[in-house]
């Protein structure tokens, strides 16, 4: 069975988001995003340490087993492979423009342009 490609969108980002009454906000230097391919969402969060990048996040759906998530761009790729509760960390990054895959055993999902900045 081939492999099914799909792109995520992004449907929530925290720095677009304005403060919600009762809530505390994340630290300046953290960023979450969630994007949706489907039947599958990704929880995306972005935290900054010593100029570089710690990009960390969640798949939330069916299938995530055996599964990795991959990132490259001009700096480099970096790669992760999710956990049992379909979670993973990639190590620190340069800020930059890049790329994020995660490879699933029926489907990957892919968003092709993601912003990490200091």
């Amino acid at each position: 069975m081939p492999l099914r490609r799909i792109v995520a969108l992004l449907i929530f980002d925290s720095r677009n988001a304005g403060p919600a009454f009762g809530m505390r906000s994340l630290p300046a230097a953290s960023r979450q995003m969630v994007y949706s391919a489907e039947e599958i969402d990704l929880e995306l969060r972005i935290t900054v340490q010593n100029d570089e990048c710690i990009l960390a996040g969640q798949v939330i759906g069916e299938g995530c087993a055996e599964g990795h998530v991959e990132i490259s761009g001009v700096s480099g790729r970096s790669k992760a492979t999710l956990n049992e509760v379909c979670e993973f960390t990639l190590p620190p990054i340069p800020p930059g423009n890049y790329s994020l895959t995660v490879r699933m055993l029926d489907r990957e999902i892919e968003i092709p342009e993601l912003e990490l900045k200091v």
